[in-house]
């Protein structure tokens, strides 16, 4: 399940950060799940700091491709959920598709920049991928979505790794970092 998974990438990446930094203030704690409802939340410090209970970075995971079950299941996830319903004369979206979360300001309001996982489950490549997540971010004609939503690959030698920047109902953009993970 994905939030196996998670769990396991928060679990990895915190004791390596244990294990890199010695310096517990100027360290980050990886937490799973955190109660602002981020996958991955990233908290500056090792130890208890009182003022520190808001993630200083949002990590948002989803499955490529999005596992099939259930009628609430759009295999655009990674994107948005398109159960659409309509709330004082504007379309709104009913959902929890990982790059509408930010758009939309479920997830990050304050932060100018977040991450999302891909965890990639098939053997497509990821040309594949990116193109179908590109196709299905310029296929939503409804005003919210734009071609300038679209991934933009990042020069890498050590990973897959993607760029996107958001205009959210704020106003104030987000830049979304995106890894893509082979599982």
């Amino acid at each position: 399940m994905e939030d196996d998974i998670s769990e396991d990438l928060a679990d990895f990446l915190d004791n390596r950060q244990e294990l890199l930094n010695q310096d517990r203030n100027s360290s980050f704690r990886f937490t799973n799940q955190s109660r602002k409802k981020t996958d991955i939340g990233v908290k500056l410090g090792r130890g208890y700091h009182e003022n520190n209970r808001v993630p200083i970075c949002w990590i948002e995971a989803k499955r490529l491709p999005t596992p099939s079950g259930g009628k609430n299941r759009d295999e655009r996830e990674y994107v948005i959920v398109s159960q659409v319903k309509e709330e004082n004369g504007k379309r709104k979206y009913k959902g929890n598709g990982g790059i509408q979360r930010f758009k939309e300001n479920k997830h990050a309001q304050e932060l100018l920049y977040s991450i999302m996982i891909g965890y990639l489950q098939d053997d497509n490549t990821v040309d594949y991928w990116i193109s179908k997540i590109n196709k299905w971010i310029t296929d939503i004609d409804d005003g919210f979505w734009s071609s300038e939503d679209c991934l933009n690959k990042c020069l890498s030698d050590n990973c897959d790794k993607f760029i996107s920047t958001h205009t959210r109902e704020s106003n104030n953009p987000i830049t979304l970092h995106h890894y893509w993970i082979r599982c």
